[in-house]
């Protein structure tokens, strides 16, 4: 299968592109620059095309010259950058996806697969203590504090569905929880404040010290970059595809202080501090029911923080990051 990457040298394109080769397809990565930093072991396996996601006449040519069969579409700019000039964030973030559904329709391409968010969703209710909300696909998306990014994510699904709906392209958008892996600190990616698990292992690495706004007993639903690159494919490559919107996560929450006691176990010495449960007590607990992706095409995380750890610093080391 020819598949195209858009993003497909990010923080969680550099996944999905490693295992579409691994499982024996042709990559075809479309990338605004060519930063191999995150592929460098596979760069002589896959053809680049640098360009603008913007750029409809590029991104038509390269579907019809490269005989794209399915498309991966992970290019974005995330929420600080589309906070900052929101118009930027709608154009490269909802307008590009339109863009890129057009120039699929134009080219034949049978199957477009969206990589949406959390922050596509309304916001979830404080729980109680103890108390964890599971949240399937029919809950609401109509995002109130997540801001342009939120938005432009709400905006790309409705049109993907929509282009499925007047045009019978095969659309799926997943939306992930918190994702955390190698390399999610590079500068391209904009404020490290977002990205608080990441930069737990990051600044453990460096040998300094974190200290965390939330209490240990805070719950995350945690999904590691290379599940979600597995959940990807398995959504571009399932011989059907009976929904429109997945859901992807661990299908259960870890605390805080679960995953930062993992982190301590493999990087000795890390020194990491919680905010008080007085002052950063558990609130708006949840996880994503993950069901109807395993159902539909066969999606089970297979890391647990300790071996995402592990994973993690084992390409570090391969990468040089």
């Amino acid at each position: 299968m020819r598949v195209l990457i858009t993003g497909g040298l990010g923080v969680n394109g550099c996944w999905v592109t490693r295992q579409f080769l691994a499982a024996g397809h042709e990559a075809v990565v479309f990338d605004n620059r060519p930063d191999f930093s995150l592929t460098r072991d596979i760069a002589d396996r896959f053809e680049f095309v640098e360009g603008d996601i913007l750029d409809s006449d590029s991104l038509a040519r390269t579907l019809k010259e490269r005989r794209i069969e399915r498309i991966c579409h992970l290019a974005a700019i995330y929420p600080s950058a589309c906070d900052e000039v929101p118009l930027r964030g709608f154009e490269i973030n909802a307008l590009a996806s339109v863009r890129l559904l057009e120039a699929a329709r134009i080219a034949g391409v049978r199957r477009v697969v969206f990589t949406s968010s959390v922050a596509a969703l309304a916001p979830f209710p404080a729980m109680q203590p103890g108390e964890v909300l599971r949240v399937d696909e029919s809950y609401p998306s109509c995002p109130g504090d997540s801001g342009v990014y939120g938005a432009t994510k709400v905006a790309a699904e409705l049109m993907g569905m929509n282009y499925a709906r007047l045009y019978g392209i095969e659309f799926a958008a997943l939306r992930f929880a918190s994702i955390y892996g190698p390399g999610k600190l590079a500068p391209r990616h904009g404020d490290a404040s977002m990205f608080v698990i990441p930069n737990v292992i990051v600044r453990a690495l460096a040998g300094k010290p974190i200290s965390l706004p939330y209490a240990s007993n805070q719950p995350f639903d945690l999904v590691y970059a290379d599940d979600v690159a597995d959940s990807i494919v398995r959504a571009c490559v399932a011989d059907a595809l009976p929904h429109s919107i997945y859901h992807i996560g661990a299908g259960r929450t870890y605390a805080l202080g679960e995953f930062c006691a993992a982190v301590s176990a493999a990087i000795p010495g890390a020194k990491i501090e919680f905010a008080p449960e007085s002052q950063g007590g558990a609130r708006s607990a949840w996880y994503f029911d993950i069901s109807r992706a395993d159902s539909d095409f066969g999606y089970r995380p297979r890391y647990t923080p300790e071996s995402a750890i592990r994973h993690w610093l084992d390409w570090s080391t391969k990468l040089g990051i």
